[in-house]
């Protein structure tokens, strides 16, 4: 699915997403922090960003098995909030991705503190 949304891509860490590049990635702190407080703060970010079916890929969901996760969007706020409760560890705690399909938007957090969004190609609403 990523690859249909931003062609070349290999997987789902940020060094295999084309298009990343330093200069785009601002800063989003997550070492030193409350995880509650990250978390919070990359809901509110993604929300006006991404709707529909959700794909989220986080480096505990992958050491795990777990994920990756589909959610509906509008249940996102619910998911990040009891992610720990699933997982045992933080939503945020290393790269993390949010793929939104009919958006074609997909949001990246690199594990050194930085989140970028790209605009791929939308896939509709039955992906």
């Amino acid at each position: 699915m990523l690859a249909r949304i931003v062609p070349g891509a290999t997987g789902f860490s940020p060094d295999q997403i084309p298009g990343l590049a330093m200069d785009r990635w601002q800063s989003f702190p997550i070492d030193d922090r409350n995880p509650s407080d990250v978390t919070i703060e990359f809901v509110e970010y993604c929300l006006s960003r991404v709707n529909g079916l959700l794909i989220i890929i986080t480096s505990a969901s992958l050491a795990t098995g777990a994920g990756p996760f589909f959610i509906d969007g509008d249940q996102f706020t619910d998911f990040a909030m009891t992610y720990h409760d699933l997982i045992g560890e933080p939503l945020i705690d290393g790269d993390t991705t949010v793929v939104s399909p009919s958006t074609g938007r997909v949001i990246v957090v690199h594990h050194d503190g930085w989140i970028d969004t790209l605009q791929g190609h939308p896939q509709g609403q039955d992906v």
